[in-house]
């Protein structure tokens, strides 16, 4: 078992919608090792991963996950500790795109500015 695995089924024991098994689980758990080799931390990735997921879902939560981790650049950037960012804070991402989006925003259910402007519904 690798560490991106072992993250991927802990999120899914603490969320149980989130639970991946299988091919998926092993794919997410890839990108999740590449990520983690690039710098990130667990608690990093496990933060913008358990975003809620959207009301409605119309995609699986592997293409979900995915989607959240290909938005994430490969290399952390340097910024600032703010207040909130302790490892582990929920993050709220838009649920434009039918979910797949994924922008971070400040508040949960709000769209980011990309999705408000293509006229993107809330779902």
């Amino acid at each position: 078992m690798t560490e991106g695995m072992a993250l991927l089924l802990e999120l899914g024991r603490r969320e149980p919608r989130m639970a991946l098994a299988g091919r998926p689980l092993a794919d997410q758990a890839a990108m999740v090792e590449g990520l983690l080799a690039g710098g990130w931390t667990s608690d990093e990735l496990t933060g913008i991963l358990s975003a809620p997921l959207p009301d409605r879902i119309t995609k699986s939560v592997g293409a979900i996950l995915s989607s959240r981790l290909s938005a994430v650049p490969p290399v952390p950037r340097l910024r600032p500790a703010t207040v909130g960012s302790e490892p582990g804070a929920r993050r709220h991402e838009c649920p434009g795109r039918d979910g797949l989006c994924g922008r971070p925003v400040p508040e949960e259910r709000s769209l980011c500015a990309s999705c408000r402007d293509s006229g993107q519904s809330r779902k």
